[in-house]
């Protein structure tokens, strides 16, 4: 067993604030992160009646002495979607229930922090590794069969050893693999070509802007004409000027299209032990700086008082990048307001039914939370059957989209759902299916490495102090590079090495 070392996921030598805004970041990480749990809890009262036929056929054989299957994961989701739709699931407590004769019990931790910290001291004490360095056996019924990792740090354990192999150690076939979304299986490859996790959930991204302000702009609020005006980052610029013309934003925050231009690199951020700083990047960077410039960005911080109230009716931004998963929990809400964003007067205008969504610039992703088996699971057979009933099967995933209106990870389920009347409130009755499914099928993820979140944050943090004009574009990528160095002592610099070669 090689020696497995996760990363922690702050950057070091960073302010208070720094520190902060990490710490919102990892809450708002992804779809299964913990800023929307409560919402899908309470859209998850679903009806997931099977008939015994069906659930026994479900359920795999089991030993005779009673199994016990230990599931770790942050947050409720997972945990609702087996106990609402996996075939045959008894609900026999809070934190447990019966799948056939095995004995399921739920491990669920609302801190991050926390959930890591147990997590990974329980795998390394499964894999053998004592906190010691001596080998520790675990009684059967102690041990993880199942866990869930958020995107932010799915990599640590896609490239570790303490997760199986789907296809060659669980038996699920390439097969029943194949009418999932390509990008979500990339994300959890291994360096080998090994698929480690699978997840339920595909999160493609869309640009939502607001009706109203796209008629006044474009003189149309159809999604076809609007995608025109903003199918690449140039057309997209050219709607910046034209909407900053009408007193309009085009983006609220500085971070807004960062994910967008982060899914479309064409290199790494480490390869080989090199950091590395993919071209587009840059461009985001200097687009970024460009809208500041110009007045085309409200200058605001992602998940801030200031960037909610910019969804509203009383505000005054063009758009903004959400996924799928975003759009029914996070846009619908903050398109109502609240308090917080009540007028002198108490009242708040609401946006809902005032936005549309088009593709955008590029295909994107944002979230989304994956399944492991975990190595020295003592259930595989029961472990494999949960990954591929909650994964793989097109009907269980329609019926979470028609229940709970959670986008899956079935392209042949999607697709026949989107044919239906699926439309989104926030979205004036737009069916933003057909858009989900053909921006998925574009997605690659082909360069991910479990140092992305930590790194994407750095880099646009570093980024600031130019966007506000107190540093040049080569002074800040400079405060980048040490400051990551600094964090990851074992990477070289790509830009010192090239200076070298010169």
């Amino acid at each position: 067993m090689k020696e497995h070392r996760m990363k922690e996921h702050t950057m070091k030598n960073l302010t208070a604030v720094t520190m902060a805004l990490i710490l919102g970041s990892t809450l708002f990480a992804g779809c299964g992160s913990s800023h929307e749990n409560a919402a899908q809890q309470d859209a998850s009262a679903a009806d997931s009646a099977v008939t015994a036929q069906t659930a026994a056929a479900a359920v795999p054989e089991t030993e005779e002495k009673e199994p016990v299957l230990n599931i770790y994961c942050i947050g409720e989701d997972f945990k609702s979607r087996v106990q609402d739709y996996y075939p045959g699931y008894e609900i026999t407590d809070d934190d447990s229930g019966l799948i056939g004769n095995a004995e399921v019990r739920w491990h669920v931790y609302s801190d991050e922090s926390s959930y890591r910290e147990d997590l990974d001291a329980l795998l390394e004490k499964q894999a053998g590794a004592g906190a010691d360095g001596s080998d520790v056996e675990m009684e059967p019924d102690e041990r993880v069969d199942l866990f869930i990792a958020d995107e932010a740090y799915v990599r640590d354990y896609v490239e570790s050893d303490l997760a199986l192999d789907v296809i060659g150690d669980l038996g699920i076939a390439p097969e029943e693999l194949a009418d999932q979304f390509p990008y979500t299986q990339q994300i959890a490859q291994d360096p080998s070509g090994r698929i480690k996790a699978l997840t339920w959930q595909a999160t493609p991204g869309v640009f939502a802007y607001r009706r109203s302000i796209a008629r006044d702009v474009l003189g149309t609020d159809d999604p076809e004409k609007v995608q025109e005006a903003v199918s690449d980052w140039d057309k997209f610029a050219e709607t910046a000027e034209a909407a900053s013309e009408m007193g309009y934003y085009m983006l609220s925050a500085y971070g807004d299209a960062y994910e967008v231009y982060s899914d479309n690199v064409e290199s790494a951020w480490v390869k080989d032990g090199i950091l590395n700083i993919d071209p587009h990047l840059e461009d985001w960077a200097f687009q970024t700086r460009d809208f500041a410039e110009n007045g085309y960005i409200h200058g605001t911080r992602k998940w801030s008082d200031e960037w909610r109230a910019d969804h509203t009716g009383d505000g005054k931004v063009f758009g903004f990048f959400y996924s799928s998963w975003g759009i029914h929990y996070t846009l619908q809400d903050k398109a109502e307001g609240s308090a917080d964003d009540e007028d002198e007067e108490g009242e708040t205008e609401s946006a809902v039914g005032d936005y549309a969504v088009c593709k955008g610039p590029e295909p994107s992703h944002f979230g989304g939370q994956w399944i492991f088996a975990a190595a020295g699971t003592d259930n595989t057979d029961l472990a494999a059957s949960i990954m591929r009933n909650l994964t793989c099967d097109p009907k269980i995933m329609k019926k979470i989209t028609m229940d709970i209106r959670e986008f899956t990870n079935t392209v042949s389920g999607m697709t026949e759902v989107s044919e239906g009347d699926y439309t989104a409130d926030v979205l004036g009755g737009q069916n933003p299916l057909p858009i989900y499914i053909e921006v998925a099928k574009e997605l690659s993820q082909r360069y991910t490495t479990s140092y992305d979140d930590d790194l994407d944050l750095g880099f646009q943090m570093s980024m600031e102090d130019y966007f506000a004009g107190s540093v040049s574009e080569i002074d800040a990528l400079e405060i980048f590079r040490k400051t990551a160095l600094s964090r990851y002592e074992e990477l070289s610099d790509g830009a010192a090495d090239e200076t070298e070669e010169e």
